[in-house]
């Protein structure tokens, strides 16, 4: 059995004003999540163990 480590990712996307990027990153932690937009989701696959059955030792 091979072993994989899946990740999913979800980007969101939400327009506010602020006069300064660090003010933006600011104001934007304070929204909740349900107010921004879901954008595309991302998922990837890591295998991490190859080897197809039990070592011996």
């Amino acid at each position: 059995m091979k072993m994989f480590q899946v990740r999913q990712t979800v980007h969101y996307d939400l327009t506010i004003a602020a006069g300064t990027e660090q003010e933006a990153i600011l104001k934007a932690g304070g929204i909740p999540l349900a107010k921004w937009d879901p954008g595309n989701t991302e998922i990837t696959a890591e295998l991490l163990d190859e080897t197809d059955e039990l070592d011996e030792y």
